[in-house]
């Protein structure tokens, strides 16, 4: 008899158990992984006392592009093309979280410097473990502190990745 009380109990505690995680937590959190972050050099650059004024127009109009290329070994190559930045900021840094199926994408500098000049640079990176799919993306361009607010969003929006298939995004500014 004591036996089937203590069958029974386990059983219980298992049930319980059981029911207890799949009713918790729900977020799935990606193991993803940044890695191969490479800043190009200053591609072009304009400063408010020593550019043209129509040249500075024609400069602050390119809008920053990112594209996304998913590889077949859940490897996702990224480009970000033409991100204006100070011209002192050293490298341009990655980081990126997903859960579930929302990504956040945070570009900010090694260091922050007022200059009265302001650069272009593209940066590469990859992205480690993104499985095909559609997502929610937004993306900031934040100083080295890594603060997001609406006010340094640059995008905001769904993007499919599939196979060997290239998705191009225009940021907000």
């Amino acid at each position: 008899m004591k036996y089937l009380n203590l069958t029974r109990s386990l059983l219980a505690l298992s049930l319980l158990g059981v029911i207890t995680a799949c009713s918790s937590e729900n977020a799935i959190v990606r193991n993803i992984k940044v890695s191969d972050v490479v800043t190009s050099d200053c591609k072009t650059s304009v400063s408010k006392t020593d550019t043209r004024p129509e040249y500075l127009t024609d400069f602050y109009s390119t809008k920053t592009t990112l594209s996304l290329l998913m590889r077949n070994d859940n490897t996702v190559a990224a480009q970000f093309l033409d991100v204006m930045d100070n011209c002192a900021i050293g490298q341009l840094n990655v980081d990126m979280t997903c859960v579930e199926n929302k990504i956040i994408i945070i570009l900010y500098p090694d260091r922050d410097m007022l200059t009265n000049c302001v650069c272009m640079y593209d940066v590469n990176f990859k992205i480690r473990n993104l499985f095909p799919g559609n997502y929610q993306l937004e993306i900031f361009q934040t100083t080295t502190n890594k603060q997001t607010s609406s006010s340094n969003r640059i995008y905001h929006g769904t993007v499919t990745l599939d196979s060997n298939k290239t998705v191009r995004l225009a940021m907000t500014r």
